[in-house]
C-alpha cells in the first residue's frame, strides 16, 4: 500500500510540473514589457510655416460697380478687411440660377451698380470655402467658382444677394445673405474704397470682359538675399525612415536622396526639388476640394509654407494643386518654375512634390518703377498684336524674379503680365519702349 502510495504522488507531482511548465512557456510566449515612452522623442520636422485655408485661398482683385463706373484693387489688406466682415455673415441656401450663362451674363453681373466683385485664380470649390465663409447650407453643391459677387442694388426688397460664378463652367450660383447689416456694411465699404483708382471695363464682343486700372502708378522695387533651406531638412521630413536614405551626387549640379520607395532630385541651380512616390501614382480623376485640403495638409505635416505662396492652379485629371508665391500681394514670375508649389495627389499619400527649397529673406526697397495704366498695356498689345487680344484672360501687375547666383542675391522688378490660355506672359521693358516684340 506504501509503495501504491508513493507512486501516486509522484504521478502528481510529475503532472504539476508539467502544468507548471506550460504555464511558464505561455507566460514567456506572451510576455510584453511595458515601457516608459514618455523620454521617447518624437521626430517633429517643422520647416516653417503651418498655414490655414484662408491664408492661402484669396482673392487677387477687388472690383467695385458703381453708377457707370468702377473701381478697382490688389491691395491684400482692403481685400482681407472685407472678407473679414463678410465671415459675420449667415449665407443661406446655394441654388443654380443659370446652368449655361453667356460671357455677356457674367458681365452684367460684375457691371450691375452697386456690386463688389472678388477674383480668385483658379476654380474654389464651395465645400471649401464653407471653411473661410458661414453657410446655412449644408448640402453645398459639388461645384466652383471663380468670381463672388455681393450685390446690394438688383433686390428690390433692399437684400443683399451673392453670386457665385464659374467663368469656365458658365455655371451661376446664388445666394442670399441673413443676419448682415446691410447699412454697416456699404458704409464700411464706402470708406474702405473711397481712394480706391479708376478701373476700365474693356468690351469684347461675345467675350468676358477685361477690368483694368485707368491710371498709371509707380510700384517699389526690391532686392533681397536668399536663403536657403538645407535640403537635408525635407529628406527628414518626406522620407520615412531618413536614416535609410541613400545620397549620391549628380554631378555638380545637384544631389539625389532616395531609398526603397521614394526618390528625391535637388536642382542647384533651380534652387528646387522633386519628391516622387512611385507606388502611390493613381490614374482617377481627384475631387476638387479634397485635393486643395489634402496639399494643404500635407505641407502643414512639415511646416513646409516658406513665404507667402496662395493656391493658383488646379487639375482634377492630374490630381494637382499649385500654390504660386506672392510679395507685397502681387504674384512673383520667373522664366523657370522656382515661384511655385506643386503637389500632386496619389493613392492615400502624396505622388509628386516639387517646390522651391530658398525663401525671402532680408529685402531692401530699391526705388520706385513708374508703370503704364493697364488700359494703356491693353491698347499698346491690341496695337502691335492685334490677334492676341482675343486669347487674353487678364492682365494684372506682377514681379519679375531674376538671380545673380555668384551673389545670392534676387531682384524683383514689377512688370505687367497677361493671362492666356493659362499661362503668365511678362510684357517686357522693351516692348514698352518700342522694341520688336518684348514678350516672354
Amino acid at each position: 500500500m506504501g509503495l501504491k502510495y508513493i507512486e501516486q504522488v509522484k504521478s502528481f507531482i510529475l503532472l504539476l510540473l508539467i502544468l507548471l511548465s506550460l504555464t511558464l512557456t505561455f507566460s514567456i510566449w506572451t510576455y510584453s514589457p511595458s515601457y516608459d515612452l514618455s523620454g521617447t522623442p518624437v521626430v517633429d520636422i517643422a520647416i516653417a510655416e503651418k498655414k490655414k485655408l484662408e491664408d492661402v485661398v484669396k482673392p487677387y482683385r477687388l472690383l467695385l460697380s458703381q453708377e457707370a463706373s468702377f473701381k478697382g484693387s490688389d491691395n491684400t489688406r482692403i481685400i482681407e478687411d472685407v472678407l473679414n466682415w463678410m465671415t459675420k455673415w449667415e449665407i443661406q441656401t446655394v441654388e443654380l440660377l443659370n446652368n449655361q450663362a453667356s460671357d455677356q451674363q457674367i458681365n452684367d453681373y460684375i457691371k450691375t451698380p452697386n456690386a463688389l466683385t472678388f477674383f480668385f485664380p483658379a476654380e474654389v470649390p464651395f465645400k471649401i470655402y464653407n471653411n473661410i465663409l458661414t453657410f446655412n447650407d449644408y448640402n453645398l453643391p459639388n461645384a466652383s467658382f471663380d468670381r463672388l459677387t455681393v450685390d446690394w442694388g438688383k433686390d428690390t426688397r433692399g437684400q443683399m444677394n451673392l453670386y457665385f460664378i464659374n467663368t469656365i463652367t458658365k455655371k451661376v450660383y446664388m445666394a442670399s445673405i441673413g443676419q448682415a447689416n446691410q447699412e454697416d456694411f456699404i458704409s464700411r465699404l464706402k470708406n474702405e474704397t473711397m481712394d480706391l483708382p479708376v478701373y476700365n471695363e474693356i468690351v469684347r464682343e461675345k467675350r468676358l470682359s477685361l477690368y483694368v486700372s485707368a491710371s498709371p502708378k509707380a510700384i517699389p522695387s526690391y532686392t533681397y538675399i536668399e536663403e536657403e533651406i538645407a535640403p537635408e531638412k525635407f529628406k527628414n521630413a518626406l522620407f520615412a525612415n531618413p536614416s535609410l536614405v541613400r545620397s549620391n551626387p549628380l554631378g555638380t549640379s545637384g544631389r539625389e536622396y532616395s531609398d526603397d520607395s521614394a526618390l528625391m532630385n535637388v536642382d542647384y541651380l533651380l534652387k528646387r526639388l522633386s519628391y516622387v512616390y512611385p507606388a502611390s501614382e493613381s490614374d482617377k480623376v481627384g475631387k476638387p476640394d479634397e485635393l486643395i485640403q489634402q496639399s494643404l495638409n500635407f505641407i502643414n505635416e512639415h511646416s513646409g509654407w516658406t513665404d507667402d505662396y496662395r493656391y493658383s492652379k488646379i487639375n482634377n485629371s492630374t490630381k494637382q494643386v499649385s500654390y504660386q508665391l506672392y510679395f507685397h500681394g502681387m504674384p512673383v514670375f520667373s522664366k523657370d518654375p522656382e515661384t511655385e508649389i506643386s503637389v500632386h495627389w496619389g493613392t492615400n499619400r502624396v505622388y509628386r512634390y516639387i517646390r522651391p527649397y530658398v525663401s525671402i529673406a532680408d529685402t531692401l526697397r530699391q526705388g520706385e518703377i513708374p508703370l503704364r495704366s493697364g488700359q494703356d498695356i491693353y491698347d499698346l498689345i491690341h496695337a502691335l498684336h492685334e490677334n492676341k487680344v482675343l486669347s487674353i484672360d487678364d492682365i494684372t501687375i506682377g514681379y519679375n524674379l531674376s538671380r545673380n547666383d555668384q551673389q545670392r542675391i534676387v531682384d524683383l522688378e514689377p512688370s505687367w503680365y497677361y493671362l492666356s490660355n493659362g499661362s503668365w506672359t511678362r510684357i517686357t521693358p522693351e516692348l514698352l519702349g518700342g522694341g520688336k516684340f518684348g514678350l516672354e
